[in-house]
């Protein structure tokens, strides 16, 4: 008999993991696991959505549990749990709490589930990457962040809003880190339908686009108050349906760097890699202008600061 995917989903009570754990049932992609300390929050999710499969089409399959043993032998692990962004705080003041919070999923992972591909996409993401990466032992193809997916869906946005032009003929991408201080967005290679943007958009309307994309995350909790949720949710599932499709898609995400663009000493940053059942299977390297090369030193040199903070902890 076929086996379905087990997908496990650590935080399901919270926005983010309940926007996961949507769009992974609406597509079908595997048996889901949502675990969450708060077990009526996480069963509550949960009956909400089996309750909209007859009009949404889909009948989900799943176990919502505190029970943290119920992830065992996941395929992939997706790890959202942590303390939100609150108005005007940086991802970096999250590191000690969060830290800690991811330290203790990882090593329910290691014990249930070391098979598992695991994504991260607790905050500050990439310092949070290697903290699962320490407390796991796992190789750097199965321990992967969301970070350029959610980054590079805004700058495809805000690019698409700016032009009037729909976002699939949009191809751009943000590597380094997933803050606002320090993503890179790539505007040397960025087209629309194939144009170069540098032949569509002014300087000026430039630097106003990659401004708004790395303050994405700012802006959206200056509004709503809190952390963005949909966004994450559906760059999570392009990462959960490559691998489980084995599609092999090209995505923005943040894995360990061995040499990498010049980088490594076990940094976690984003850049273009190939997800497949294997994980993060390829890593891409592609040349960047001079002041994109700079921006990325400056990224790795940020994200130094924040991953001894986070590994005090561990």
């Amino acid at each position: 008999m076929l086996k379905r995917p087990k997908i496990t989903i650590v935080g399901a009570g919270g926005n983010v993991g309940a926007s996961v754990v949507q769009w992974c049932a609406q597509k079908e992609l595997g048996d889901l696991v949502l675990v969450d300390l708060k077990s009526n929050a996480a069963q509550g999710r949960a009956l909400d959505l089996a309750q909209g499969g007859s009009f949404g089409g889909f009948c989900p399959n799943f176990v919502a549990t505190e029970d943290v043993s119920f992830m065992q032998d996941s395929d992939i692990v997706v790890v959202t749990a942590g303390i939100p962004r609150k108005p005007g705080q940086t991802r970096e003041e999250l590191v000690t709490v969060n830290a800690g919070i991811v330290k203790n999923v990882c090593e329910n992972v290691k014990k249930y589930a070391p098979q598992a591909i695991l994504i991260v996409v607790s905050n500050p993401l990439d310092a949070m990457l290697t903290v699962a990466q320490k407390v796991t032992g796992f190789p750097r193809e199965r321990v992967i962040g969301m970070s350029g997916v959610l980054d590079s869906s805004r700058f495809r946005s805000n690019i698409a809003r700016v032009l009037n032009v729909h976002v699939k003929d949009v191809s751009a991408i943000v590597i380094g880190a997933h803050t606002d201080k320090d993503m890179v967005p790539i505007v040397s290679t960025a087209t629309v339908g194939g144009v170069p943007l540098t032949k569509l958009l002014t300087p000026t309307q430039i630097a106003d686009v990659v401004s708004r994309t790395k303050r994405g995350g700012a802006e959206l909790t200056e509004l709503i108050g809190t952390s963005a949720w949909v966004a994450p949710g559906f760059g999570v599932t392009a990462m959960v349906e490559s691998i489980v499709l084995n599609q092999g898609r090209v995505l923005p995400c943040s894995v360990e760097l061995k040499g990498e663009y010049g980088i490594a000493d076990g940094a976690c940053l984003c850049v273009p890699v190939q997800l497949t059942n294997k994980g993060a299977e390829k890593v891409f390297e592609f040349e960047l202008s001079q002041e994109e090369k700079e921006a990325l030193k400056a990224a790795y040199k940020s994200y130094l600061e924040v991953r001894k903070i986070a590994l005090e902890t561990v």
